[in-house]
């Protein structure tokens, strides 16, 4: 559709249009600021003309060009009610915009406030070492020191101070002061590096025992051990290692180096603090190999090794109060020490362990006896019997030696044989059988006579130690030189008689062998007449005359005959005999007459 309008009014239109425009564009007008002083927080009233139903506030630092809005706290077209923001100090524009735009400028002065610390970091340094602090308002410094030593300022904002420590100064707390026009704060510091705990010199140790922590910045350290803190008098502090002696009541955990009660290093290793053992009882006193034997006690699971005197024996912990033993052959029977020791120290069971073998080497005393009798059984490892046979019979046990020995009675009616003794390791049987005595049998006697002084052997039964006595003698017969149970050797006392020998022996029965003749030589004392015809009878008196053999005249050449009559030997002369001796012969041998026969024509 075309305009009707004639071009003419088109330029008319168009100027009222800009006037209307000029009209309308009303920007705010800023004319003062009260106070024109003011801390930062503090409300200000700014006073003008046009600041709309929603003014804004623009305040902007000369020297740095930083700008903050601030928050409108009431408005009306002709007044402001703002609160200053966080701005840094000094001179300060103010401006006020709107949505017809901003105002000129008005300036204000921001005061210092009172400086305030946010961070500093670190809180403790050596001398030389940088410290910043973070905050608000620490521009316009004055000073800065530690404690009364003024630092090296590095670097300088109003939000940040990078510091260094002074040289010279002392260790330990100390404070760092900042003193601004708006005021000043002072911040705790600690003049020491930081510790760090590097190494244990060992992770496992008994109380009363050195333990060396080793790091840096140590000095002035206290050692603590899961809290516990050690004694001072007890420890050497460096600056790279601490010595100290662990408390005995200390427990494991953490070590912990504090540096004037602030600075604080821990471990990154717990320590084990390992307490003595000790064994107050065992499952059992004695044993073999194999068996398990249970300890109990305390502080046993740290238990490193375990001993029966110097032999290092397999174990395993069941609880911190048991372990389990299993028994090697430990070699030589007898008593053994328990000994267990750990990182926290040794121990020993009090009372002795018996460790057995199989018995050996067996004796018996005495080797012989009677029924119903007590004997001993000798012996290596003669520990724990629990069965005593004699011939496979058991006996009864009725004293022991524990090691060496063991007592048993002899019941009725055992046996001669060997004899077993049995442990729970094993047994053994004696080389020779036991000899239960009997009464005294004699199946032999060579010879049946002879002459005092000479051998006799006799053969039999239970004839060991046996005692033997001649027919009407009171003494026993002197040994011959051999002395078994089945053979005698006995010498004839020199006043032994024909006769059956008693033979007895500690059954306490006796026997009797058969006739024995004792021979002597024949005595002779005289004989009558001295003179006599052939076959004349001549009497011849002495001793032992019964046992003549032969009789022989001539000097022992021609045989004659004789008799015995009593208590003497008359023998008849034969033809032939001449003058000379007498001889009379038996088993000793021949005796002659002192005197001649003279035969008469």
């Amino acid at each position: 559709m075309k305009s009707s309008l004639p071009r003419s009014f088109l330029p008319v239109i168009c100027a009222l249009l800009l006037a209307a425009c000029r009209i309308q564009k009303a920007p705010p007008e800023l004319l003062s600021a009260t106070p024109d002083s003011v801390f930062v927080g503090q409300p200000i009233t700014l006073s003008g003309n046009q600041f709309g139903s929603e003014p804004s506030v623009t305040f902007v630092n000369v020297r740095d060009k930083s700008s903050l809005a601030g928050r409108v706290v009431s408005a009306t077209t002709n007044t402001i009610q703002v609160t200053v923001p966080l701005i840094a100090p000094g001179q300060t524009s103010v401006r006020v915009g709107n949505d017809q735009g901003s105002s000129d400028p008005v300036p204000i002065t921001i005061l210092q406030p009172t400086p305030a610390l946010t961070t500093i970091t670190p809180a403790n340094g050596l001398p030389g070492s940088t410290v910043v602090i973070t905050g608000q308002y620490l521009n316009q410094i004055r000073t800065v020191r530690f404690n009364q030593l003024a630092a090296v300022i590095q670097d300088s904002t109003d939000t940040k101070l990078t510091l260094q420590v002074p040289s010279g100064i002392q260790r330990g707390p100390t404070f760092i002061v900042v003193d601004t026009k708006g005021g000043s704060f002072s911040v705790p510091f600690i003049v020491a590096g930081t510790p760090q705990i590097t190494a244990l010199s060992t992770r496992q140790i008994r109380p009363g025992a050195e333990l060396i922590v080793q790091g840096v910045n140590l000095s002035d350290g206290v050692v603590s051990i899961n809290g516990l803190a050690t004694n001072r008098d007890q420890t050497i502090v460096q600056d790279n290692q601490i010595k100290t002696i662990v408390p005995e009541n200390a427990t494991s955990g953490k070590v912990t180096v504090t540096v004037f009660e602030k600075l604080i290093a821990t471990s990154t290793d717990s320590l084990r603090v390992i307490r003595p053992p000790a064994i107050t009882s065992i499952s059992s006193n004695d044993g073999i190999a194999g068996d398990r034997i249970q300890l109990a006690g305390l502080n046993l699971s740290d238990i490193t090794t375990l001993t029966f005197n110097a032999t290092a024996v397999p174990f395993r912990v069941l609880t911190p109060s048991l372990l389990e033993a299993t028994l090697p052959a430990l070699g030589q029977a007898g008593n053994y020490t328990i000994g267990v020791s750990s990182v926290g120290g040794t121990a020993q069971f009090s009372q002795p362990f018996v460790y057995y073998v199989a018995p050996s080497n067996l004796s018996l005393s005495p080797a012989r006896t009677i029924a119903e009798q007590n004997i001993s059984v000798l012996g290596t490892s003669v520990y724990r019997i629990t069965d005593v046979r004699i011939n496979n019979q058991s006996v009864p046990i009725i004293g022991r030696t524990e090691g060496s020995a063991v007592q048993i009675g002899i019941p009725a009616g055992t046996v001669s044989g060997p004899v077993t003794v049995v442990n729970r390791a094993g047994q053994a049987t004696t080389a020779a059988p036991l000899t239960i005595v009997q009464r005294p049998v004699v199946t032999n006697l060579v010879p049946a006579k002879a002459r005092p002084g000479e051998r006799v052997v006799i053969t039999g039964s239970f004839l060991q130690n046996a005692q033997f006595y001649f027919f009407n003698t009171s003494t026993p017969a002197s040994d011959g030189g051999k002395n078994e149970d089945n053979e005698r050797w006995i010498l004839v006392p020199s006043n032994a008689q024909s006769g059956p020998i008693r033979v007895t022996n500690i059954s306490g029965e006796s026997t009797q062998t058969d006739a024995f003749t004792v021979i002597r030589p024949v005595t002779i004392t005289d004989f009558t007449p001295k003179s006599a015809k052939i076959g004349t009878a001549v009497i011849i008196s002495g001793q032992n005359l019964s046992s003549v053999t032969g009789v022989r005249v001539n000097g022992g050449v021609l045989a004659a005959p004789f008799q015995v009559s009593g208590t003497s030997l008359v023998v008849t002369i034969p033809s032939g005999t001449v003058v000379g001796q007498i001889c009379l012969t038996n088993d000793a041998g021949t005796t002659c007459t002192t005197a001649n026969f003279t035969p008469i024509n």
